[in-house]
């Protein structure tokens, strides 16, 4: 038989599988750009590196999905289809200029590698065992973003007033300038980021999730909830790029120290 058409039929073959199993799985899709960038270290952020090291208009080249903060740690970030929005401390939700700094996010530009059609949770510790599970199949190694659209019975997120100089670590910072928001009956998007555990010097190991109401009225970094019922879709990601920062508080910070209970304490 002819080599070329041989090799056809295994093509299609295979996407046949992946057709067949895609419903609450990865498929098979080469075309992705499986590229996780960050904007500094959490670890750095946590010492109270504040200052903005990239714009919002760089940051979107990078991504259209993502979480982070701005300047000062002025609110929570939430990246959705490639807009850049903030969570204010006074509990509004803003688009943000191109012209806004960054100190500090995670972004991918979002390709669907696996989805899981009916997802239903009864708190947050419910979910990311699930969403632990999920990647359990496919590699806890790999880095992931998942987008996880549904109804939530309650919510409660977290944002924070924005920070004057000097700088204090951000333990301190959530201690007195948390602000923190419970509503009911919400519906709307999680963006679920997840670094395996030997990126934990660069980022959190685990999972990290901000949330935003269909509405575009409600926000912020994710607490907790009861009673999540909807869908995700999953991105696998094998590439990581960052960017740091050049001032000289960066250059001489000292990173010895153990960030993990800190970084704990206030996710």
């Amino acid at each position: 038989m002819n080599k070329k058409i041989v090799f056809a039929l295994v093509i299609m073959g295979l996407l046949a599988i992946s057709a067949a199993n895609a419903q609450n799985s990865l498929i098979l899709n080469n075309n992705n750009d499986d590229s996780m960038y960050q904007v500094s270290l959490l670890q750095a952020f946590m010492h109270g590196e504040y200052d903005g090291v990239v714009k919002v208009g760089d940051l979107k080249k990078h991504g259209d999905i993502g979480l982070g903060t701005f300047e000062g740690v002025n609110g929570e970030m939430i990246v959705l289809d490639g807009v850049v929005y903030q969570a204010a401390a006074d509990g509004s939700i803003n688009v943000m200029k191109d012209d806004e700094k960054i100190p500090f996010a995670t972004v991918t530009k979002f390709d669907e590698d696996g989805n899981i059609t009916n997802i239903t949770a009864s708190n947050f510790d419910d979910l990311t065992g699930q969403l632990n599970k999920t990647i359990e199949e496919y590699g806890t190694n790999n880095m992931y973003v998942i987008k996880i659209k549904g109804d939530f019975s309650n919510l409660t997120v977290r944002s924070v007033e924005k920070q004057e100089k000097p700088y204090k670590e951000f333990t301190d910072v959530a201690a007195v300038s948390q602000k923190v928001f419970n509503h009911t009956d919400q519906t709307g998007t999680l963006v679920a980021v997840y670094f395996p555990e030997y990126m934990n010097e660069l980022n959190m190991h685990g999972w990290h999730l901000h949330f935003l109401s269909d509405d575009k009225t409600i926000g912020g970094h994710v607490l907790g909830f009861n009673n999540l019922k909807g869908s995700a879709q999953i991105d696998e990601i094998h590439e990581f790029n960052m960017i740091l920062p050049t001032d000289d508080s960066f250059k001489t910070m000292n990173f010895t120290e153990d960030m993990s209970n800190k970084i704990s304490s206030v996710e």
